[in-house]
């Protein structure tokens, strides 16, 4: 049986491939990299368990799986993979990492590896993944990843294929590792590998394999699992190896103890081991059923590969804790805060697809929290906060979003039960967005916190707006219609007619005050005599949300239709990589306030190709969504750190690294093929929910 991979499409290095995979039915699409050519590597790690990066020269890069959040730490040089196939060795160790002769492609949360004919008449091919499964909760929380290599005789001899794994605990002096099964004070040993505890938590690491013959042992502190097989010629055998780890507490930046979901099922590594390496084979292929689902998908290549890798951002970013809480933080080594909404309100969309009742646990501790005011939260403090709601952060939005992002939920979910259940929240929070009308004219006002305009209350915190702005602006008149439409399913007939008649008034003040003729300006401050005509990119980013919870055009279609002409005109043309936030009507870029005002945010870039293709501009969408991708995917090689913000004139990041808000692009794939995002909404028949 051939196991290399067959390219029916052969593109040049460091471009947008179609191909086909082992497991995969039909095509899949992605990036060959060749070996160390990507900047940085897959984070293979599931929901809240830590990660461990495995990089583009197939060795292991940095880690969180000590709970070291904010400093993720060097994988030991000496933990990987040794190859012997019929006496050829390939190291892939840190410290010795290959520079050739592998070729590397990513689709989280899984990476393979391709040993093209570094072998003489044999091929391999690795798999490395962690269980990762949309509606399956047991497993999204396995702290585990797996490794299964796929070994081929294609000469005419036997040849004898052996695999090491090594594990080192030690990372430092300090440590002294304690090896289960060692004496009878120690734990029971795991069935199929080796297992030891450290200060904190523990380690194990086995390996499965038909007709392989499976050993593992220690030398000092090293664990190592091998794995030995004679293939006659012709022959394939695949081998699976598994890490597991259980670091049980950590102490959030308030002082709270908190503990991982996974250590309310298992005890230690070993019990995570003899749980995990049995189904790993089932958990790859349940992860390639749901990818193959995106991949089946008629939207273009390159969006099948942003969806995909995407989500990583859940594998680095995510908390999930043993009583029930779930969260993202903003950036943990970028700008680390817990669940900043503004952040959460672009990015949650793939969660509330794909693991709602992580979703819903995370709007009911914004609803816990919520101020007796009606006021929401901005997030739960920094840097690893929990307990110290954050006040009067980007007040202008942040209650708007917030009742946006309940009435998305519920619309998505179908489920009224959720609607009554946050409907007081939300008009709460609505009564409190309407005390920050100043004017009257039923839209939420900006505030920048002093007259020089710092800080800027919204979410390009370093770009002061006034008065009325189309940002601001549009998520509260788009806050109005869901709020309005909540209503009315919820049977309040005097709270409905209070939402219409404000809209009505916020709809005209909208396009009074914002419209320039051509498009809506940034911001128009009749009292304190300050306008801006600058076009943002994402002015009618309420319209772009209307859209995604069903609640359909929010301004005159003539004048969205203008909006997203003048965007393609002014923006886009600004830069080869996607487009530039503000640019002056003239086509120059605004840089009155640089660090916001004169880069590329991608996920407002996004969310404007997004918003085009839900007003039928799909070919022009497409066209701007790929122009910005393949500066991440292919010049800057990195679709596994997407920043807050990328430079107009060389596509380079401009700030911020691993961004929670990135995910919106989800809303690209929901525009373009509405019956396949559903669908990856509703549980697959042969995997149902489990065990949340």
């Amino acid at each position: 049986m051939t196991i290399m991979i067959s390219l029916l499409l052969l593109h040049a290095q460091s471009e947008i491939a179609v191909f086909n995979a082992p497991g995969y039915a039909g095509s899949v699409s992605g990036v060959w990299y060749e070996c160390g050519n990507a900047a940085e590597g897959v984070p293979l790690g599931a929901l809240g368990t830590g990660f461990v990066e495995f990089t583009s020269a197939g060795v292991l890069g940095a880690n969180t799986l000590e709970n070291n959040w904010l400093s993720p730490a060097p994988t030991g040089p000496r933990c990987g993979f040794l190859l012997r196939i019929g006496g050829e060795e390939f190291p892939m160790f840190s410290a010795h990492p290959p520079r050739t002769g592998l070729r590397f492609w990513g689709h989280f949360p899984c990476a393979d590896v391709d040993f093209g004919d570094r072998f003489r008449d044999a091929r391999v091919h690795l798999r490395a993944f962690a269980p990762l499964i949309p509606h399956d909760y047991a497993a999204s929380e396995m702290p585990v990843i797996f490794f299964r290599f796929t070994v081929e005789n294609s000469g005419i001899l036997p040849k004898e294929a052996a695999i090491r794994f090594d594990w080192d605990p030690m990372q430092d002096e300090v440590r002294r590792a304690r090896f289960f099964g060692e004496d009878p004070a120690q734990p029971e040993a795991p069935r199929h590998g080796l297992a030891c505890r450290i200060a904190k938590g523990s380690y194990a690491i086995g390996a499965l394999g038909e007709g392989w013959t499976i050993q593992h042992g220690k030398d000092e502190t090293l664990m190592w699992c091998s794995a030995l097989k004679m293939l006659q010629p012709g022959e394939s055998a695949d081998v699976l190896f598994a890490l597991a780890w259980h670091f049980p507490e950590w102490d959030s930046s308030d002082g709270e103890r908190l503990r991982h979901r996974y250590a309310a099922t298992y005890a230690d590594a070993a019990r995570v081991l003899d749980a995990a390496l049995p189904q790993g084979r089932a958990i790859e292929a349940a992860i390639v059923r749901w990818q193959e689902r995106i991949y089946h998908s008629d939207i273009p290549p390159m969006l099948q590969d942003a969806l995909i890798n995407g989500l990583y951002i859940l594998g680095r970013n995510s908390w999930w804790m043993d009583d029930g809480r779930f969260f993202l933080n903003e950036s943990f080594t970028g700008c680390p805060i817990t669940e900043t909404f503004v952040c959460r309100f672009n990015g949650s969309f793939p969660l509330a697809l794909l693991w709602p009742e992580c979703e819903k646990a995370t709007m009911r501790e914004f609803i816990r929290t919520q101020a007796e005011s009606g006021q929401i939260a901005f997030g739960f403090g920094t840097p690893m906060g929990t307990r110290t709601p954050m006040w009067d952060l980007q007040k202008p939005i942040v209650s708007t979003e917030f009742v946006l992002t309940c009435w998305r939920n519920a619309r998505l979910w179908n489920d009224d039960a959720y609607l009554r259940e946050v409907y007081p929240a939300m008009q709460r929070a609505m009564r409190f967005a309407m005390t920050l009308d100043t004017d009257g004219n039923g839209l939420v006002n900006d505030a920048p916190g002093s007259d020089s305009g710092f800080p800027a209350n919204q979410y390009y915190d370093v770009w002061p707006w006034y008065g009325t702005s189309v940002y601001t602006g549009s998520i509260s008149l788009a806050a109005l219609h869901a709020m309005e439409a909540a209503a009315i399913r919820m049977g309040d007939a005097t709270f409905a007619e209070l939402m219409r008649e404000t809209r009505e008034r916020a709809a005209e003040a909208f396009d009074r005050l914002l419209w320039t003729g051509e498009y809506y300006r940034l911001y128009n401050d009749p009292a304190g005599m300050r306008r801006s005509d600058t076009s943002l990119t994402n002015a009618l980013c309420g319209q772009w949300f209307a859209f995604t919870a069903g609640l359909g055009r929010i301004v005159p279609e003539e004048k969205l239709r203008a909006t997203i002409d003048a965007v393609l005109r002014l923006n886009a043309r600004a830069t080869e990589y996607g487009a530039v936030n503000g640019v002056r009507s003239d086509g120059s870029i605004d840089d009155s306030f640089a660090a916001h005002s004169a880069v590329i945010t991608i996920g407002e870039v996004w969310n404007f190709c997004a918003m085009a293709a839900f007003a039928g501009r799909t070919e022009e969408a497409v066209r701007l969504f790929e122009e910005s991708y393949a500066n991440i995917a292919l010049r800057q090689r990195n679709p596994w750190n997407i920043p807050w913000a990328y430079k107009p004139d060389t596509g380079e990041i401009s700030w911020g690294i691993h961004y929670y808000s990135n995910t919106c692009v989800w809303t690209l794939f929901q525009a373009l093929d509405q019956e396949g995002h559903a669908a990856l909404g509703r549980p697959a028949a042969h995997a149902p929910t489990r065990g949340f």
